[in-house]
């Protein structure tokens, strides 16, 4: 098995996770992801990144994550290829905080600006969604096709 699909058996796996329900038992014990921000690589794969606590494998810092599956920022979580995450504080909240302590009350959403190389920031929650979905069809027609 290569390596790409090895991360397509993942990723489906993962959509099959979400498709049966999120599991609140394991996403008590899911690492923390605070000051998060959607990503895309040039290849238009969603990711997150932030800060990252109580992760199995990593230390606690900045983080970028496996493939983002699906997301809801309202109830505090995501699913990437590789596990759950509880989302904390979003990225956004925190430039916002920034924002008023430097007293630029007008600032854009995306005005401090951090570089991931290799990814964009995507703080359109709409266009993440619409990625998501395309992402999906995408997984799931290659499965059929025996890819």
């Amino acid at each position: 098995m290569n390596n790409k699909d090895f991360w397509a058996g993942k990723i489906r796996s993962a959509m099959k996770a979400v498709d049966a329900g999120v599991p609140e038992a394991e996403l008590a014990k899911a690492p923390n992801l605070t000051y998060w921000r959607p990503h895309i690589s040039r290849h238009c794969a969603p990711i997150l990144w932030g800060m990252v606590s109580g992760h199995p494998k990593l230390n606690d810092g900045w983080i970028t994550t496996s493939q983002l599956v699906a997301i809801d920022p309202n109830f505090r979580w995501a699913r990437t290829a590789s596990r759950w995450y509880a989302l904390g504080q979003p990225f956004s909240e925190y430039e916002a905080m920034i924002a008023r302590g430097l007293k630029f009350e007008g600032a854009s959403a995306s005005f401090v600006q951090i570089d991931v190389p290799g990814f964009r920031p995507l703080d359109d929650m709409s266009r993440l969604d619409e990625l998501l979905a395309v992402w999906r069809v995408r997984m799931l027609s290659e499965n059929e096709g025996g890819n």
